[in-house]
């Protein structure tokens, strides 16, 4: 079966980790336990997701010219990623995340966005043949919004399946919901997005139809345990999710995403994608770390086999 092409735009950044028994207060020092670099950004998050999965995946994005783009650039092609669209920004350092993790398992995330602040639509220009010669487009925010708008209006021009997944969340112009085909919020991002309080099923359904409304073809919506909500103009599906003990959620979206976009690829319809994306998802937090938790297909069917 011949797979189509993925490609994700988006962000790469280095996660610098430590853990420590306390946040710091103001002008406080305190010493941390252990410390960490993990891959991540959310647009690598989704390509590694996509390329462990047996994807044909590109991906297209800013690192700069530091030892951490280098090691970003090489993870994603231990995941089968092609990096030819992933530029390295001179006199730029590559996105960072700095967490700390204290005891109790509660965080604080400081990013600094490097060379992803530099995506822009000239970048877009260079790699649109490799827009052109895929069939789904995977989108995030984490890059300026601009450059994202225009990677749109490409990709849609060359009647592309556009996948975004709005996170970190804002307030999205109309111009851009309505050339979206499929979007993946959680439920945080669904209030933001739509100014609606999200706390039953019943809410995720009105808050979609809102952004239904506004053009967008799908509305696609993690619902944490309980799986996920899928609002079209003429289903509402409900894909319920097993239930495991969670070590951590990191990268969970990301994975939902990327595998959403790999069943897609495969020919399969929306209910058989959502319930692929639960399973990987479901992998995923229970495992620690953004990419480091992010499971091969074996891996996937090993996991339910065993269950």
């Amino acid at each position: 079966m011949k797979k189509s092409r993925i490609t994700v735009i988006g962000s790469l950044n280095m996660d610098l980790v430590v853990n420590v028994s306390h946040m710091p207060k103001v002008g406080e020092t305190i010493m941390g336990r252990n410390f960490i670099t993990i891959p991540g950004g959310k647009g690598a998050n989704q390509a590694v997701a996509a390329g462990k999965l047996g994807a044909d995946v590109y991906m297209i994005g800013k690192v700069g010219t530091d030892e951490y783009g280098s090691v970003l650039m090489d993870n994603l092609k231990s995941a089968n990623v092609d990096v030819s669209g992933v530029k390295q920004q001179e006199n730029m350092h590559t996105g960072l995340a700095f967490i700390n993790v204290d005891n109790s398992g509660n965080n604080n995330i400081v990013v600094v966005s490097g060379a992803n602040g530099t995506c822009s639509k000239e970048d877009i220009d260079t790699y649109k043949n490799i827009i052109q010669e895929s069939e789904i487009i995977i989108l995030q925010l984490e890059i300026p919004l601009d450059t994202v708008i225009y990677a749109v209006n490409i990709a849609k021009d060359l009647n592309k399946t556009v996948i975004l997944n709005p996170a970190p969340a804002v307030q999205l112009p109309d111009r851009l919901l309505k050339q979206v085909d499929i979007l993946t919020p959680n439920e945080t991002e669904l209030e933001i997005l739509t100014g609606i309080e999200v706390n039953s099923l019943d809410d995720v359904e009105k808050a979609a139809r809102v952004l239904l409304g506004k053009g967008v073809n799908a509305i696609i919506v993690t619902v944490g345990e309980k799986g996920a909500v899928m609002i079209n103009d003429s289903e509402v599906l409900h894909v319920p999710v097993e239930k495991v003990d969670v070590a951590d959620t990191t990268a969970a979206g990301d994975s939902f995403t990327a595998s959403l976009a790999v069943g897609l690829s495969q020919g399969m319809n929306y209910k058989e994608a959502i319930e692929f994306a639960n399973k990987v998802a479901t992998v995923v937090v229970t495992r620690e770390g953004a990419q480091t938790s992010l499971p091969t297909l074996e891996e996937v069917n090993q996991f339910f086999e065993n269950r």
